[in-house]
């Protein structure tokens, strides 16, 4: 596919970002146990919109697209020892985007749009005061929190732009809305087994778009 759009003369460079309003962690669970406990997993919300930049190569009909997703929360100590814990997540996926007709400036362009994402997890637990035992315990603890945040998914879905073009008629800016329904899968396990947590869902974003 990138052979392709770099063999395309009106291939380019596309980067941007899509908003949505509401991330899942703005809703109440009944089940305690949807949420990864760590404020940083999926279903949390925190690595769902309301923010995903993204960029690659556009052509005529197709783009490829990278994009990318993050949270990072960290809480330090310092009294009569020095603290850490952390947890995180970096969500990287990649989408095709199939326009249903060749991309044009000064019109509505429709496209397809599917891809696969995964996150990959950050945890740690640290503690000057800690004994040997007690700082291996910690990090069976960051083991545990690294497997509730990260998993893999797919989406796919439909969007529609308006393209503007810049002095010379040539793809500046577009601004579009688009609407995806997203598949998540994470587990986790211990002594008693593996928890498998699967979500269907779908997410509807404003995305604003340069090409150059």
């Amino acid at each position: 596919m990138l052979l392709l759009l770099a063999g395309n003369a009106s291939a380019a460079v596309l980067f941007g970002g899509a908003w949505s309003p509401a991330g899942i962690g703005m809703f109440a669970w009944d089940d305690a146990g949807k949420f990864s406990g760590t404020l940083a997993g999926e279903f949390d919300g925190l690595l769902r919109p309301p923010l995903t930049a993204h960029g690659g190569w556009v052509g005529a009909h197709d783009a490829v697209l990278a994009n990318l997703s993050l949270v990072q929360i960290d809480t330090s100590r310092f009294a009569s020892s020095d603290a850490l814990s952390a947890v995180g997540g970096v969500r990287l996926g990649v989408d095709y985007r199939r326009y249903v007709w060749a991309r044009e400036p000064g019109a509505v362009n429709l496209y397809g749009d599917v891809g696969a994402f995964g996150i990959l997890p950050n945890a740690a637990n640290t503690d000057t005061a800690y004994t040997e035992q007690e700082q291996a315990d910690a990090d069976e603890g960051a083991e545990s929190a690294r497997a509730r945040v990260g998993g893999l998914g797919a989406q796919g879905g439909l969007g529609a732009e308006y393209l503007f073009p810049d002095a010379k008629g040539r793809p500046a800016v577009a601004v579009g809305l688009r609407w995806l329904v997203r598949g998540y899968r994470g587990q986790e396990g211990d002594d008693d087994g593996v928890r498998v947590s699967t979500i269907v869902l779908s997410e509807a974003a404003l995305v604003i778009e340069f090409t150059r």
